[in-house]
């Protein structure tokens, strides 16, 4: 009763109906739902993706409001394509709690095994863009919502899913599988919004598994994450190939693993943060060109991230490591590197970029490279270049950038060049960089400079080597750089002969080098203590030294010095346009450098030159070399010390010695000190000036010990020398015979051959030589003593009259002359101050154990003599004058020889030969003289020869100081006999006649001579009345007159010849003095008769004789005026420079010409030098001009001397000549004599 009761209450019949209903319900929905979803399920799905989609199960619990659903399977783009998506199983489990939260709570959302399959046909095509293009346009308005929609996940779960992507535009599929995520509680709802999240994630990527986790608050006020990212091994070559193949710098291959934790944080109103941490890495990096050719690889790179914030533009790093890596650098033919893009096609400049973001700050507080090496190959250079360095290794700490704080960094490596079997060269460097300032310490050990040789072949030639070892600082502080030089050194340098070319190596004169092909070399090359500061442009150097130097210095024979020779061949200049002018810069001050102690020890240098008139061979050997605080480049800086040595040889000789101690200045240049040379071998020089130079010099050595001094001050040099200087050993010979000379020979005529000694001595002695030169001062030289020994000279008298001495020196060509006519008006020259008269003091000279062999090659026969035994002294002279109304200082003079063997020479005296004007007073004595010997000499000019007799002579010149010669000659012939006439001499006297006549009873012919004249007298010729005395005094006893005449021309062969002005044959004064003088000695000598022969050129006084041709014109209108004014014509015979000009115009009007008119007819008034010029051009020269000109010249000579009271029977007038003049001749007449 009491359950009906109970049953028929209304409450409980609503209740149990409900529940009738709701289980009612959920059988209908456990029953229905499957059904209707699936079959609603697929055809929505098809009709919205446009594909088939197919549900396999599905299990609906109403009572727990969970769905399942099963094999979900949506169809691909064609019917025997993949499915686009397979899910196995889809579980949902819907809270009641949605109800009264009006929003989602899920308890349970689970994915079993999702697949997707997605093909990309063509680039930016797929086969999903169908559905996609349905979804867009079957999409709904997106709701105005004011907040997102609440929801609360719990337990979302994703189980092996996959994803794989078919790409057919690069023939790869992409596999994501193992996909697993777990997200346990995701919610936004007010009171849940504070809850973490953590969901994990992990799948594999290609083969690659990732895993994350996070913690976040996604929907609370403060929304914060954490994310862990881990995956290893990513290897990126599946991806490549979306790289663009423009790319100059390909990615070949890379593994990427990753140990990343991000830390993310933002509150309402604030930024954003982003926190990144952990670990990067990338193994087997490799990068390579569009050839394929490799540019980098890299063993690993890992990067510690320390706190990186990208939305802030921050990164800090722990620290960066890179393992082994290898860099290919590459220059190519054309000069590009591989690791350069290709240049654009357009040449117009790049827009800028501009940003307004804030820029990026980098911190790495360590860097670390283990095991590098770098590949260089250059490809540019004609002969490759390959260089390596490995086993790098660099470290760098606390990097910041901007770089406003130092960065300490430290490395080493070692360098090579692949097919080089010398150990690597080894680099250690060390310091510190900012933006505006670096220091670097760098340390070399053996590096080969053969290395550098393909950069060098295009300087040098010749192959380098040598091995350099360095420690060099390095500062820049912007934009100063300053480089500090501890040490460097290099060993074994070497400069060696290039392949198949012509050199010639410094063994070839016998230096001792380490090889055949050497060059030069030098054992090492030391620096300390330099310094190079760029801004100030600045080299300062504590030591330098060069250790054993070999060097050939050769001179070929077509004149190009060895380095020359070294130098490639110029190519053909490019032609370039003209560049616009840049703006000109302040001028840069000119670079100074300084050695504080520079030194050369052991140095070996072989002088050759083959350019010169005959080989020159020099070796230098033992040279050292030390200079102290040196500064070349530096204007007036105070002297170096400088201390020089060496020895100096040639040939087989013994070498000589050089050596000095004092001070160098280059700017200008001076130098001082101690020099001391010994037996320096001066005849090596001989062929530079063998051009000068008829003579041979076989040996000279040199001797000087004493102080020098030279200075180069701006009006010219100053030298000063005081010491000792000895000239030994000195042999000169006669030259090789001209082809004209062996002809000579072979005819058994005499010629001196190349062995015959010229001159020679054991010793020149000069003592206590004191020598100073100076701008604007005279030179001073003093000499103490001179002391000549055991000399000899071979003196000839040769064919043409001259003495072998005499032509010692070959007597140079003579310059062209010329006339220059200086216009009136013109400004004068300055004359250039004479320079002073030296001052010269010579201390005694000594002779001894003197020889001179003498032969005279100018008679025939020949004629031979000797003189030997020479001894004597000579004291003290000098230049400098004496005290007015003093006499000049004189040296004793004594002299003493054997001539022939037989005869005493004894010359005694007083003698200055540097007195102005001379002054001496010679006393000579010969005694005994054998005649006969001299027999070539009387039958060439008496045609007889002697045959006994003796000659003795006593000699007295005396010069005194107002230049008057005061000489007397006494000659004594003892028995002198004449034999009988010579056939074929070239002359025959009646000398016996002559012999009785001037010999006394006893048959001496006592000849007293005295000469006297003044040497101011430039007619006076002393050598001429010697040689009357000496060499022809017989002869001119008898045959006088030619002879005679001669001696009294005193030598002047111009008498002979009467010069004339081009065009004329008028005497001007010194024609009429010479020919005064003939007058007068014909006028002695009333035997000879005299011929004039007059000459003329038409080639050379053509244009003169128009000139007087219009002179003449215009005297002879002078003259016809005078004549029409009553005044005598004949006394007219000049016109004046004031009377020229009217005369001209007078000769001018009346000539008839074709003149310049004006308009009316009327000649124009013409400036004087045209009317000259017409006038000129209007006369003709008849074809006998030159010959009356010369018949003229001769006529006038004639009657010039018949005025002189020549009788007209004695002169005689010659056959005119015209002569084809050269550059030489001149308008002459000549004169001939011949007896009556």
């Amino acid at each position: 009763m009491q359950i009906s009761s109970f049953c028929h209450k209304r409450w409980v019949r609503w209740a149990l109906a409900s529940l009738a209903g709701w289980m009612l319900l959920c059988a209908v929905g456990w029953l229905a739902l499957p059904w209707v979803l699936r079959s609603v399920g697929e055809k929505i799905g098809s009709e919205r993706l446009g594909r088939a989609v197919q549900i396999g199960a599905v299990d609906v619990r109403p009572w727990s409001l969970e769905l399942t659903v099963r094999d979900v399977r949506i169809a691909g783009a064609s019917a025997d394509s993949k499915p686009l998506f397979q899910l196995q199983r889809l579980y949902l489990n819907v809270q009641w709690e949605s109800l009264w939260r009006l929003a989602p709570v899920l308890d349970g959302l689970e994915l079993d095994a999702p697949v997707l399959h997605i093909t990309q046909q063509a680039p930016g095509r797929y086969d999903i863009d169908d559905i996609v293009a349905r979804l867009e346009a079957a999409k709904p308005p997106e709701p105005d919502h004011s907040a997102p929609p609440a929801f609360a996940l719990h337990n979302v779960v994703l189980r092996d899913g996959a994803v794989a992507l078919q790409d057919d535009t690069v023939g790869r599929t992409h596999t994501l599988r193992q996909l697993q995520l777990q997200i346990p509680f995701l919610s936004n709802l007010p009171t849940q919004r504070e809850i973490k999240v953590q969901p994990q994630l992990a799948f594999e990527l290609n083969g690659t598994p990732f895993s994350s986790s996070a913690q976040a608050t996604p929907f609370a006020t403060q929304r914060q994450a954490d994310m862990a990212l881990r995956w290893s091994g990513l290897d990126l070559k599946p991806y490549l190939a979306y790289l663009p193949a423009s790319l100059p710098v390909r990615l070949q291959s890379a593994l990427l693993d990753a140990d990343v934790r991000v830390h993310f944080e933002q509150a309402d109103t604030n930024t954003p943060v982003l926190r990144l941490s952990g670990r990067l890495g990338a193994r087997q990096l490799q990068l390579s060109d569009a050839a394929q050719a490799p540019l980098l690889s890299v063993e690993a790179l890992t990067l510690e991230l320390g706190d990186v914030r990208p939305l802030e533009r921050r990164v800090q790093l722990q620290s960066v490591q890179v393992d082994a890596p290898r860099v290919h650098l590459q220059r190519q033919r054309d000069g590009r590197l591989n690791w350069a893009a290709p240049k654009p096609s357009s040449t117009a400049p790049a827009a800028p970029q501009t940003s307004t973001d804030a820029a990026w700050t980098v911190a790495v507080d360590k860097i670390n490279v283990h095991q590098a090496q770098l590949d260089w190959q250059d490809e540019s250079l004609a002969t490759p270049a390959h260089l390596r360095l490995h086993e790098l290794a660099l470290q760098a700490h606390h990097i910041r950038w901007p770089l406003l704080e130092a960065v300490p960094f430290a490395g080493h490596m070692q360098l090579l060049a692949p097919g080089d079997a010398r150990a690597p060269a080894r680099l250690a460097f060390e310091g510190q960089a900012t933006e505006r300032k670096a220091k670097l310490a760098l340390s070399v050990q053996a590096l080969p400079l053969g290395w550098a040789r393909p950069y060098l072949a295009q300087q040098l030639l010749p192959p380098l080597d040598g091995l350099l070892e360095a420690d060099v600082g390095l500062a820049w502080d912007d934009p100063t750089v300053v480089a500090q030089i501890a040490q460097l050194s290099i060993n074994g340098l070497e400069l060696a002969c290039a392949p198949k070319t012509d050199c010639v190596p410094a063994a070839a004169p016998g230096l001792a080098v380490r090889s055949q092909n050497t060059l030069a070399e030098l054992k090492q090359l030391r620096i300390e203590g330099a310094q190079i500061h760029l801004p100030k442009r600045s080299v300062t150097v504590q030591s330098m030294a060069l250790t054993q130097p070999r060097l050939l210095v050769e001179r070929g024979e077509d004149g190009r010095w060895m380095f020359e020779r070294w130098l490639p061949v110029a190519g053909p200049q490019p032609i370039t346009t003209k560049a616009k002018e840049a703006p000109k810069e302040a001028a840069a001050p000119p670079w100074s450098l300084h050695w504080a102690n520079l030194a050369l020890h052991g140095g070996s240098v072989a002088f050759r030159d083959e350019a010169a008139a005959s080989p020159v061979a020099l070796l230098v050997s033992g040279l050292q070399v030390q200079l102290k605080n040196f500064a070349p480049l530096a204007a007036n800086a105070p002297p170096a010390a400088l201390s020089l040595s060496a020895r100096m040889g040639a040939g087989r000789t013994e070498p000589g010695r050089l050596d000095y101690e004092g001070t160098l200045a280059l700017a200008p240049l001076a130098t001082q000190g101690k020099l001391r040379a010994q037996q320096l071998p001066l005849h090596v020089l001989e062929p530079y000036v063998a051009q000068d130079l008829n003579v041979d010099i076989r040996r000279a050595d040199g001797s000087f010990q004493g102080q020098v001094a030279y200075a180069q001050l701006a009006a010219g040099p100053q030298v000063t020398v005081q010491g000792d200087v000895a000239l030994d050993d000195v042999r000169v010979r006669a030259l090789a015979a001209s082809p004209e000379a062996a002809e000579k020979s072979t005819k058994g005529l005499p010629t001196l051959e190349r062995t015959q000694e010229l001159l020679n001595w054991k010793s020149l002695a000069v003592r206590g030589v004191s020598l100073a030169m100076a701008p604007g001062k005279p030179l001073q030289l003093d000499v103490r003593e001179t002391a000549l020994m055991d000399f000899f000279a071979r003196v000839v008298l040769q064919e043409d009259g001259r003495l072998n001495l005499q032509n010692w020196r070959k007597t140079p060509a003579p310059a062209p002359t010329s006339t220059v006519t200086t216009p009136a008006g013109s400004v004068p020259v300055a004359v250039v101050p004479a320079t002073p008269d030296p001052i010269i003091r010579i201390g005694p000279i000594t002779l001894s154990g003197g020889r001179v062999d003498f032969s005279d090659y100018f008679i025939k026969p020949n004629y031979s003599a000797d003189v030997s035994a020479l001894a004597g002294r000579l004291s003290a002279f000098s230049s400098v004058p004496a005290a007015p109304g003093m006499p000049p200082q004189m040296a004793d003079l004594e002299l003493r020889g054997r001539a022939q063997g037989t005869a005493s020479l004894d010359i005694i005296g007083q003698f200055n030969p540097l007195a102005q004007p001379l002054a001496l007073d010679i006393h000579g004595q010969m005694r005994d003289l054998e005649l006969p010997p001299l027999s070539p000499y009387t039958i060439k000019y008496a045609g007889h020869g002697i045959e006994r007799g003796k000659l003795s002579m006593d000699i007295h010149y005396q010069v005194q100081p107002n230049g008057q010669l005061t000489a007397g000659n006494k000659l004594v012939l003892h028995q002198l006999k004449f034999g009988d006439p010579v056939e074929g001499a070239p002359a025959s006297l009646p000398v016996r006649l002559a012999v009785a006549l001037l010999a006394d009873r006893n048959g001496v012919i006592d000849v007293d001579l005295p000469i006297s004249g003044s040497l101011n007298d430039p007619e006076f010729r002393l050598g001429a009345v010697i040689f009357k005395v000496v060499g022809n005094l017989i002869v001119k006893a008898v045959t006088a007159p030619f002879s005679l005449l001669t001696g009294l021309f005193s030598g002047g062969s111009e008498l002979g010849v009467v010069a004339f002005a081009p065009g004329t044959a008028q005497l001007d004064a010194t024609a009429r003095d010479n020919l005064d003088k003939v007058a007068k000695a014909m006028q002695e000598r009333p035997a000879l008769n005299m011929t004039v022969v007059g000459q003329a050129s038409a080639t050379a006084e053509q244009e003169a004789w128009r000139q007087e041709r219009l002179q003449q014109l215009v005297l002879a209108h002078k003259r016809r005026a005078a004549a029409r004014a009553g005044q005598a014509a004949d006394s007219i015979d000049a016109v004046s420079a004031e009377e020229y000009p009217a005369l001209l115009k007078e000769v001018y009007r009346r000539a008839d010409l074709k003149k310049e008119r004006n308009l009316i007819g009327m000649a124009k008034e013409v400036p004087l030098a045209q009317m000259e010029a017409v006038l000129l051009g209007s006369i003709a020269v008849p074809d006998n001009a030159m010959r009356e000109l010369a018949l003229a010249r001769a006529v006038t000579v004639r009657d010039y001397l018949a005025s002189r009271d020549l009788p007209l029977e004695r002169l005689f007038l010659g056959a005119p000549t015209t002569v084809q003049a050269d550059t030489t001749w001149k308008p002459q007449a000549e004169l001939s004599l011949a007896v009556r």
